[in-house]
């Protein structure tokens, strides 16, 4: 719960709820959560971070859950992408290189003019970055996406050295098929899939 109240706490835009702040008499009660569309990610521990964006089509708020829901207990929900750098209605999509831990976390999602962007955890600032100025994400690279498509993915392979890290949605630019935003190292490309 320590790192999440640290992750939490150290943004500046953060609006949060903590699991003791739902219930006066210490008894489980419904956590209060809607919205669209969401992702969600998963450590061996169990320990589970779900992704969601606001049932008035806002912000991407992060939920922090200890384990399954059968086992474990809610943790904290808080905003990590700001209302005005998101699509209306976005796709989520979640890459979590590490398996014991979230020390590196991509959030994907499409701005409101379609740019596909990007939040991820910075360990050594102890905070999310990410929107339009970040110079490490690929929102930075301008991919636009088609307007109203529902389609991404995001994955990684740490089994090679820089640890690949792709990204799947329909391109403005190739709309009649999926196209890959690929990172490798410090550096993103783009490509269609081609035959």
């Amino acid at each position: 719960m320590l790192f999440v109240q640290s992750l939490l706490l150290s943004l500046p835009f953060v609006a949060m709820v903590l699991a003791s702040d739902l219930s006066a008499d210490g008894t489980n009660s419904v956590v209060p959560i809607s919205g669209n569309n969401m992702a969600a990610a998963q450590v061996t521990t169990g320990d589970t971070r779900i992704y969601y964006q606001g049932s008035n089509n806002d912000t991407i708020n992060q939920i922090a859950v200890s384990n399954a829901f059968t086992i474990g207990h809610f943790e904290s929900v808080g905003v990590i992408v700001p209302a005005d750098e998101v699509r209306f209605n976005t796709p989520i999509a979640v890459a979590a290189p590490a398996q014991d831990s979230f020390l590196v976390l991509h959030i994907f999602f499409f701005s409101p003019d379609n740019v596909l962007s990007e939040y991820h955890w910075e360990p050594t600032a102890n905070a999310f970055e990410g929107g339009p100025t970040c110079t490490t994400c690929v929102t930075n690279e301008g991919f636009v996406g088609v307007a109203g498509s529902q389609m991404l993915y995001a994955m990684v392979n740490t089994a090679t050295t820089p640890a690949v890290l792709r990204v799947g949605f329909v391109s403005a630019g190739s709309p009649g098929t999926i196209s890959e935003a690929v990172k490798t190292g410090g550096s993103w490309s783009l490509a269609s899939l081609t035959t």
